[in-house]
This record gives C-alpha cells, sequence and structure tokens, in this order.
C-alpha cells in the first residue's frame, strides 16, 4: 500500500524566517521574556480592574505602547546628551584633525538614532499583538538604513575636510571621490530599501534591473555621460585643482577652482569663471600645464626678425671690434684660428669673402645670444632644451629664434624675465651692423616725403 503523501509544507511567513536589519543589530532576542511578561501583567491588571478581557486589551497594548514612546523619546535625549556632553568634549581635546571633523559633521550624532530603534526592535512584542508588526518592522528596518547611509555620508565628509585641511586638494580629488561615494551609497540604499518593501533579497532585485537601467539610461544619458566622466577625470588624475588648463574648444584658458563629479570650475585670467561639463575633459583635448609647473621651468619660444639685407661678411676690424664685448671674446678666438686654419689647409684665396670659410655678422651675433643667455641666472642651462637658431627666411626678414627655458615658471616672474632679455637683444641687433624688420608706418613714408 502506497504511504500516504504528507500535506505540503506552508511558505514561512517573512517574520519568523527572515533576519531583519534590527534583529541585525541587537541580536535575536527581540522577544524577550521581560518584555512578554509585562504585557501579561499590564493585561491581568487591567483585568482586575473590572474591565472586560478586549477592554483589558486594549488597556495593556496603549499602556505599553506609551511607554515604549516615552522610553524611546527619553534614551534618544539622553544619547544625545551624551555624545554631546561626553563624547563632542573629549574630541574637541584632542589636537587631532580627525577628532575635530568628526564632532563638525556630527557623525556620532546620527549614530545616536539607532538607539530609539533598538528599543522599539526590543519591544516588538508588544506591536505584534495587535497586528502593526507587518509594517512597524519593515519602518524600522528602512529607517536604520537611512541613518546608516547619513553615517556614511558623515564620514566622506569627514574624509574631504581632511583632505582641504592638509592641502591636498590638488593632489587628491576629494569632493569628486566623496559625491561618487555619497551616488553609490544611495543606490545601494535604494536597492536595499526596495529589497525591505517587497521582502526580497536586494540580488533578486538587482537581477532585474537590467531592463529598468536600460531605459533610464537612455532617459539620463547626458547625465550618465558627464558622472562617468567625473570619474574618470577623478581617478585618473586628469586635473586637480589649482592646476592651469588650457580648452581650445571652449575657449577657456585658466586655474581650475572646484572639480564636482559633473562640472569644472574655471576661472580665467581676466578674472571671469567658466562651468565646464566634465565629459568635455573626456571627448575634446585639452592642456593641462601643471607638468610644466612642475618641472621649474618656463619656456621661452621668440623670434627676433632680421632684416635680410644688413646680413653681410665681417672682415679683420669687425671682428676686432666685436672682440671687445666680453662674452664672445673666447668664441671669436676659437673660431677665427679654426676659419684661418682651414683656409690656409685648403689654399683658399680670402681676397674674396665668398671663398672659403668666413663669418657674417648674423652668425656672430647668433653666437653672442648664445653665450649671453648662457651666463644668464634666470635661464636653465642644465636639463632642458638650449637652443638658438635660424627659421625659414620669410617677407618678415630671417628668424632668430630663442628656444630656451627660465628657471621661475610663475608668470609674473615669467615675462619680467623674458621682457629682459629681448630688451637687452633688440637693443644689441645694431651693434652687428644689423637690422630688425619693421614694417613701413606712417612715419616711414613721412620721412620718404621729406627727402624728395
Amino acid at each position: 500500500m502506497t504511504a500516504p503523501t504528507p500535506p505540503p509544507t506552508p511558505p514561512p511567513t517573512p517574520d519568523s524566517t527572515s533576519t531583519s536589519v534590527t534583529e541585525h543589530l541587537i541580536g535575536e532576542n527581540v522577544a524577550s521574556d521581560l518584555v512578554k511578561d509585562g504585557i501579561g501583567w499590564l493585561h491581568s491588571t487591567a483585568a482586575g480592574w473590572g474591565l472586560g478581557p478586549t477592554w483589558a486589551e486594549v488597556v495593556a497594548g496603549a499602556i505599553s505602547v506609551g511607554v515604549v514612546i516615552v522610553v524611546c523619546i527619553a534614551a534618544n535625549f539622553v544619547g544625545k546628551f551624551f555624545i554631546h556632553k561626553i563624547v563632542d568634549t573629549t574630541l574637541r581635546r584632542k589636537e587631532s584633525d580627525w577628532a575635530k571633523a568628526m564632532v563638525e559633521h556630527k557623525v556620532f550624532h546620527q549614530l545616536s538614532q539607532l538607539v530609539p530603534v533598538a528599543i522599539l526592535a526590543f519591544a516588538m512584542p508588544a506591536f505584534e499583538q495587535y497586528g502593526v508588526s507587518w509594517w512597524l518592522r519593515p519602518l524600522l528596518e528602512i529607517y536604520v538604513i537611512f541613518v546608516l547611509l547619513r553615517v556614511s555620508f558623515g564620514l566622506l565628509e569627514v574624509g574631504e575636510a581632511l583632505v582641504h585641511q592638509h592641502g591636498l586638494e590638488n593632489k587628491i580629488p576629494a569632493t569628486g571621490l566623496s559625491q561618487a561615494g555619497k551616488i553609490l551609497l544611495s543606490f545601494v540604499a535604494v536597492v536595499l530599501v526596495l529589497s525591505v518593501l517587497f521582502s526580497q533579497s536586494p540580488l533578486w532585485f538587482l537581477s532585474g534591473l537590467g531592463a529598468v537601467m536600460a531605459v533610464l539610461m537612455l532617459i539620463f544619458k547626458d547625465s550618465i555621460l558627464g558622472l562617468v566622466a567625473g570619474i574618470q577625470v577623478s581617478t585618473n588624475d586628469m586635473v586637480r585643482v589649482g592646476d592651469w588648463i588650457t580648452i581650445p574648444s571652449r575657449g577657456v584658458d585658466g586655474d581650475v577652482e572646484e572639480i564636482t563629479l559633473t562640472t569644472i570650475r574655471i576661472r580665467a585670467f581676466d578674472a571671469t569663471v567658466s562651468m565646464v561639463p566634465a565629459y568635455d575633459l573626456i571627448t575634446n583635448p585639452f592642456t593641462n600645464w601643471r607638468a610644466m609647473s612642475e618641472s621649474g621651468g618656463r619656456r621661452i619660444k621668440r623670434s627676433i626678425n632680421i632684416d635680410i639685407e644688413t646680413i653681410r661678411y665681417v672682415d679683420r676690424d669687425d671682428l676686432d671690434r666685436f672682440r671687445k664685448f666680453t662674452v664672445l671674446a673666447d668664441y671669436l678666438d676659437q673660431t677665427i684660428a679654426e676659419v684661418d686654419a682651414w683656409n690656409a689647409e685648403h689654399g683658399v684665396d680670402t681676397s674674396r669673402h665668398i671663398n672659403g670659410r668666413q663669418q657674417t655678422n648674423v652668425g656672430v651675433f647668433r653666437a653672442y645670444i648664445e653665450a649671453y643667455l648662457q651666463q644668464h641666472s634666470k635661464v636653465h642651462q642644465k636639463g632642458f632644451t638650449f637652443l638658438i637658431r635660424h627659421l625659414d627666411p620669410t617677407p618678415q626678414g630671417l628668424p632668430i629664434q630663442v628656444y630656451v627655458f627660465t628657471n621661475d615658471n610663475r608668470w609674473v616672474q615669467y615675462e619680467q624675465i623674458q621682457a629682459d632679455i629681448f630688451d637687452h637683444l633688440l637693443a644689441a641687433v645694431p651693434e652687428f651692423d644689423l637690422a630688425v624688420f619693421q614694417s613701413p608706418s606712417g612715419r616711414d613714408v613721412q620721412m620718404l616725403q621729406s627727402d624728395r
């Protein structure tokens, strides 16, 4: 004979099998014997007053609820008083910055809100008899999630404050990382709240978010791209607060004042402020001058246009005159001996300058620029490019380019050094029987007319 099939096991109720957040906080002794005995004593006392069973139950429930509410309110005040008088006072006496930041952002004040929650969870049997636990328990769990979220936000703000206090905001994008952390924690909190409301596992809930996330990505495409770009900018250290950046597509050139997950605030050198989406730094090219600032050198790249008609060979009288320029004496002694030896070795007829090797006034001037800058105290001599060269001749003359680096990269000081160098070089041009090219002006026309 076939054994009878056992009846199906009824599905477990969430209250009997699931472990709630509040139970994790205070353990599994929620329905303690003390609470049960207290409720029973209230019920029997009310019945002893001559009340019927129904009214006795109502009175016992009302008194137990009132007692729990009073205890929760008192515990809340006691917890805040304890934190304010003892914890905050102790932390303020400490010299550490983190202790002061914890007090300023009231992290422990947020934790004190868990005390009433623990008391309510402990007294849950007083409410289960009246059929309210089905909504009160999830409400407590959601409140716990909310409190923990605020505590986490406070800790992130403490970290951000410490970064700013120690002057590390130029190296650590604290604001962007803090915002990213808050967004991630908020997402986790939303998932936990929904899992509590629907009595499902967070993993089950996440598995069903695929289609919803696809729709959200289409709707909030720009916001999501900006968020992702902001995270990339922060984590890859592409830009820091204080960096000088140039964004040609936006016409922005200035110092970074603030970096958030979606925007970057830049103060231009004319004191205007530009708000640039972080996404622009990912999709468009930009220049970050941080490496220049950290290198200790700043480039001078400027040319002097020499009038080609003034370029000529130099003779012995010119060379003797140039020898009086202190920085050129050694160079001229060496080159004169070298040129004379080469011409003699090859039997060159030196009666004509075009024969053999000869020096020119522009060549000597170029050597003078190099010698002058080599003894300049504000110009890097090693570790940086040091170059004096000709560029291609143009209708505006022959450019002689100065390509060197100053050892002071501060803007004002750099401009002063550059101006001093070219003031001297421009004034020295006529000493070599050269002329700087300059387009004709109205004064030139007047001089021509007066000569007629």
